[in-house]
């Protein structure tokens, strides 16, 4: 596997060897700027760049465009570069079902353990590479806490990138690519399907039962959630532990710790923590989903069962029962209101609620469906 660095990132593998006195393990540094490989599929280019305060380095697959993502870089620790490679290219193709044989023969395959590095001279690719730098930006959720491998931003950075300007969506290159180079992809995914019931305290429960990939995230989760209940994002959201400890957006998560909000509360971030960290047979089976603080919209999750699947896998509702309810309309109570106006054309407020919730109306018309969700759910993951 061979990565091409800019000059930058050059400099920086230069003074940490320096520092520690001795070579970057399993890293060896070509003068020749042509990749060993012989097969562009196992080559990279690499950068450091400024967020904000910090520096990222962002590496991305020249085929395909997939992206790693590498937070708080300092010179000194890049001399665990091969470590950190390695840990974020398992995180990310963990995340598409990839088997750990699948993902070890792409590491071993091209010319043996390790990575050679040279300097970066095609100024395209390395345009490119500077294209997934500023989409980073714009989403501006690198800053959420100080792990190196960022793992949920840059599987969703790999899923948005278009830089190659392809009909394909990275992963289903960087899948298709495997098969035609090294051989037919092994998937070993660990599943759970989930109850996941919307209470609604004198009126029947809005219940939905969704199939989720372990590898995903609570970050997944709470997306598929807001699909599959035709939320729309607008409040904010947190998942309740059963020991009482609680999951939060990463922007939710920095804006408390920013002014010193939620006291001593412990707060995990949900792109950080997998579904398999918290959720087993043994722990946790039941978590509460709370969304819009105001409303309170309490949703209790409960694990029904865990198997294993070897083909890839994405979200999937399977039933449901029960309609979506709209947006601040009071909870519960103001939801049953709500019914009793609407159902009412000669009540006092029915014009004034059926105006009101008019583009709500529409969308349960249009949208309300197992088959919509399911498109909108998969597309959020190839």
């Amino acid at each position: 596997m061979h990565i091409y660095a800019t000059k930058k990132l050059m400099k920086g593998f230069k003074k940490a060897e320096k520092m520690a006195t001795e070579p970057i393990e399993h890293v060896t540094f070509l003068e020749d700027s042509e990749s060993p490989d012989g097969h562009s599929f196992f080559d990279w280019h690499a950068n450091i760049a400024e967020m904000g305060t910090d520096e990222c380095l962002i590496m991305t697959h020249d085929r395909s465009g997939l992206t790693l993502i590498f937070l708080n870089v300092y010179e000194e620790e890049l001399m665990e570069f091969y470590d950190w490679f390695e840990e974020a290219f398992y995180d990310l193709l963990g995340k598409l079902g990839f088997s750990h044989h699948s993902i070890q023969r792409y590491l071993t395959d091209s010319n043996g353990y390790g990575i050679t590095i040279s300097k970066a001279t095609d100024s395209k690719k390395i345009g490119r590479n500077s294209s997934v730098i500023n989409l980073m930006r714009k989403m501006n959720y690198y800053q959420e806490d100080d792990f190196i491998v960022q793992g949920y931003w840059q599987y969703q950075i790999s899923r948005l990138n278009t830089s190659l300007k392809r009909g394909e969506r990275s992963f289903e290159h960087f899948i298709n690519e495997y098969e035609e180079v090294i051989g037919p992809v092994t998937y070993a995914v660990d599943m759970v399907e989930f109850e996941i019931r919307l209470r609604m305290e004198m009126l029947p429960d809005v219940i939905r039962i969704v199939q989720m990939p372990m590898y995903l995230t609570f970050e997944d989760l709470h997306q598929v959630i807001q699909t599959i209940y035709m939320w729309q994002h607008m409040h904010l959201h947190q998942f309740i532990l059963e020991d009482g400890s609680t999951i939060i957006g990463a922007e939710q998560k920095y804006n408390m710790e920013q002014y010193q909000m939620g006291g001593n509360q412990e707060a995990y971030t949900a792109s950080q923590l997998k579904l398999a960290d918290v959720i087993t047979p043994e722990e946790n089976g039941v978590i509460t989903y709370v969304y819009d603080f105001g409303d309170s919209w309490e949703h209790s999750i409960r694990a029904r069962k865990f198997y294993s699947e070897k083909k890839r896998m994405f979200p999937k509702l399977t039933l449901m029962s029960g309609d979506p309810v709209p947006e601040n309309v009071g909870g519960p109570p103001g939801y049953q209101y709500f019914l009793e106006v609407i159902n009412d054309p000669v009540h006092d407020e029915h014009s004034v609620i059926k105006e009101w919730s008019k583009d709500y109306l529409s969308r349960l018309n249009i949208y309300n469906d197992v088959n919509h969700f399911n498109h909108e759910i998969k597309r959020m993951h190839t």
